[in-house]
């Protein structure tokens, strides 16, 4: 679960709301949305691997199989690729900051304001092709490696949210008294909700929570699934949830006119922060575990979504199927799987013309995706009542797949709303050319936190 979004969505969701306090409630509820989703997938009583492919053509017989293979063509097509997209985009702006930085200011290929003509739009690209190119290469070459180094990068990621976590806990006393610290005006007063706003803020911080139900696409991979999903779910995203609110409470220490000045949320949040408490140095230590945290989450995508592939491919739901569902037992991969999404998602990332494709694509991937997690938990709770006596080794509460289809509805609907009350409050712009560097309005405090 852990991911790219932890380091890249905190912007966005503090531009959309703009309220600190706010931002810190809203990624505790996707935290219990994240928990409330996997506990009902766990009550489905469905052993089989695919996750919502079957559960889709359980769950609505007829037509038939006709929503299972919607989602089969919408996950492969669109909602895969999107957050293959989005994630290599974060580790591309993390990557580049690392090594191209020289000195405070120096990060305008992070939003290049041409498209096909602008070099730097081109080395984005090119950083985020690569990143695809090397994971799917070591996936082909042997399953067993390919998990010893997702492994290794999950440690990694751990522990980068780790150290953010207690610089940022260990800081707060030597900034929470700072005329421009947000601990200062945690709810401001002017400024208006929305269902719009909040929707706004939400997809993201569900697309740093997803991977919830990445495991339910592997059952036939396990022994045991319906205990190692209980412990494995149940656990990680209480883990998760912590070290996600933990982390944020650390990019508070950041203020709000440098995460969202300029109308350009900042995509490298956990950059900033390490600005904000040890200076450039720190912040370009922190972009290298940061971007290798990125590169681990785009490999679990890869991995999640090659077995999506595999999955349709066994029930002939896409083209070449036989093809598709091949599995090489030298590798113990699917090595036609693992190719096609590869050369799909590159030519995505190749041809979107958009300056800066994060956000679209989070917004793509997120909404595809809920409307089929919406229609997988009616379907399990129609299931429910149509097959009471159905063996369900764990039995969830009624309520969770209920209130998880509200919160859903609300997400799906609340998108579309238009927004009549506009956030008013107003924040200190930073100058043009200050984008992570010191200005005359607020003095990044390296020299005197750490000090």
């Amino acid at each position: 679960m852990i991911g790219a979004g932890i380091f890249s969505s905190p912007g966005l969701v503090l531009s959309a709301i703009q309220s600190p306090g706010i931002a810190l409630i809203l990624w505790v509820v996707g935290g219990i949305f994240a928990m409330f989703g996997s506990l009902s997938y766990l009550g489905s009583s469905i052993p089989d691997g695919g996750g919502e492919i079957v559960y889709l053509k359980r769950a609505y017989p007829r037509p038939r199989a006709l929503f299972s293979y919607m989602f089969s063509f919408a996950m492969i097509v669109a909602i895969q690729p999107a957050y293959t997209s989005a994630i290599s985009n974060v580790f591309a702006q993390y990557f580049l900051y690392l090594v191209k930085a020289k000195g405070h200011c120096d990060i305008d290929y992070l939003h290049p304001k041409e498209y096909n003509a602008d070099w730097n739009f081109w080395q984005i690209r090119l950083c985020s092709l690569a990143a695809i190119v090397i994971i799917t290469i070591y996936h082909m070459a042997s399953n067993k490696w390919a998990n010893r180094i997702n492994q290794t990068l999950t440690i990694i990621k751990m522990s980068t949210l780790l150290t953010i976590s207690i610089i940022g806990l260990a800081t707060i006393p030597r900034v929470i008294n700072d005329e421009n610290a947000n601990w200062k005006n945690m709810f401001p007063s002017d400024v208006n909700i929305s269902a719009r706003s909040l929707t706004a803020a939400l997809m993201p911080i569900l697309f740093a929570y997803g991977g919830w139900n990445n495991l339910n696409y592997t059952l036939d991979e396990f022994v045991d699934p319906k205990t190692k999903l209980f412990t494995s779910n149940i656990i990680s995203v209480g883990i998760v949830t912590f070290l996600y609110l933990c982390a944020n409470i650390a990019y508070t220490n950041v203020p709000l006119s440098k995460i969202t000045g300029n109308n350009e949320p900042s995509e490298i949040i956990a950059s900033k922060f390490a600005f904000q408490v040890g200076g450039f140095d720190l912040a370009r230590v922190l972009s290298l575990f940061v971007s290798l945290s990125a590169f681990g989450a785009l490999a679990a995508n890869v991995w999640a979504g090659s077995r999506v592939i595999v999955a349709a491919a066994r029930r002939n739901y896409i083209p070449f199927s036989s093809w598709l569902q091949q599995w090489n037992e030298d590798t113990d991969t699917p090595i036609f799987a693992l190719i096609t999404q590869a050369v799909w998602s590159s030519l995505i990332i190749i041809v979107y013309p958009h300056n800066d494709p994060f956000k679209f694509f989070i917004s793509l991937g997120e909404y595809c995706m809920w409307i089929f997690l919406f229609l997988s938990v009616l379907g399990l709770l129609f299931l429910r009542h149509s097959k009471p006596n159905l063996f369900r080794p764990f039995k969830v509460f009624i309520l969770i797949p209920i209130i998880f289809i509200i919160f859903t509805l609300f997400i799906l609907i609340g998108s579309f709303i238009n927004d009549s009350s506009k956030i008013s409050h107003s924040l200190p712009q930073q100058p043009k050319d200050d984008q992570l560097c010191e200005s005359s309005t607020y003095k990044y405090a390296g020299d005197r936190l750490l000090a």
